[in-house]
C-alpha cells in the first residue's frame, strides 16, 4: 500500500516537472523570437562620419523600427496570453504538446515576416503574409485554449468556469479576426483598403476592452439570475 502511494507521488511530481519543462521551453522560444526581431535591425552604414548622414540614415530606419515595435508588442501579447493559459493548466497530453509546438512554429516565423514587412511593407502581398502569420498564431492559441479548457480532459483549473473561458475565447477570436481582416483588405488593391489594412491593428485594444465589458455584464446577469432562481426555489 505504501509503495503504491509513493508511486503515485512520484508520478505526480514527474508530471509537474514535465509540465514545467513544456512551459520553460515555450518561454525560451518566445524570448528567442523577440531577440531575433532586434537582430534583424542592422546598424546603418554611413557614407561619411557626419551628423547629417547619421540623421538621414536613422530616418531611413524609422519604418523598420516601427515594424519592430509592432512585432515586439504582438509577440509580447501572445506570450502574455500563453502565460495566462498555462497558469491554469494542471496537466498535459501529447496532443497538447503538439498544439503548443504548432503555435511556436508560427511564433518563430514572426522575425522573418516582420523583416519582410520592414523592407517591403509597401506591398500589399507582404502585409498579407505578415497578417496571415499573426492570424495563425491567434487561431492556434484559440484552439489550444479550447482543448485545454474542455472539462472532459481535466487539464485546466478553469474548466468548469464558463465566464472565464468565454472571455478567453472571445478575446482570442477578436484578435484573430482583426489579423484576418487586415489580410483580406489587401485583396481589394485600392489605396483606402491598403491603408485600412495597416491601421486596423488599432482595433485590438478596443476589441479587448469591449469584450471585457461584454463578458462582465453577461457574467453579472447570469449570476443574478442564478441567485434569483435559488431564492425562488
Amino acid at each position: 500500500m505504501n509503495s503504491l502511494v509513493k508511486l503515485k507521488e512520484v508520478i505526480s511530481e514527474r508530471k509537474e516537472f514535465q509540465l514545467e519543462r513544456l512551459i520553460l521551453f515555450s518561454d525560451a522560444v518566445f524570448a528567442i523570437a523577440i531577440t531575433l526581431l532586434v537582430i534583424e535591425m542592422k546598424v546603418p552604414a554611413l557614407k561619411e562620419m557626419t551628423a547629417h548622414d547619421l540623421k538621414d540614415a536613422l530616418i531611413e530606419k524609422i519604418p523598420e523600427f516601427f515594424g519592430f515595435v509592432i512585432s515586439f508588442a504582438v509577440i509580447g501579447q501572445f506570450w502574455i496570453n500563453h502565460h495566462r493559459l498555462f497558469g491554469y493548466v494542471t496537466g498535459y497530453t501529447t496532443n497538447l504538446m503538439w498544439m503548443n509546438l504548432h503555435m511556436l512554429f508560427w511564433i518563430v516565423l514572426v522575425p522573418f515576416t516582420s523583416g519582410l514587412n520592414s523592407r517591403y511593407g509597401g506591398l500589399d502581398e507582404v502585409w498579407m503574409i505578415y497578417c496571415f502569420n499573426l492570424f495563425m498564431i491567434a487561431m492556434s492559441g484559440y484552439f489550444m485554449a479550447r482543448y485545454v479548457n474542455n472539462p472532459k480532459r481535466n487539464l485546466s483549473a478553469i474548466a468548469n468556469m464558463p465566464e472565464v473561458k468565454k472571455l478567453s475565447y472571445i478575446r482570442s477570436m477578436c484578435i484573430a479576426l482583426i489579423f484576418l481582416l487586415g489580410a483580406l483588405l489587401c485583396l481589394f488593391n485600392t489605396y483606402l483598403t491598403s491603408r485600412a489594412a495597416r491601421i486596423i491593428f488599432l482595433l485590438i485594444p478596443i476589441s479587448l476592452s469591449l469584450s471585457n465589458r461584454l463578458v462582465g455584464r453577461t457574467g453579472a446577469g447570469d449570476t443574478s439570475q442564478r441567485e434569483t432562481d435559488q431564492s425562488e426555489s
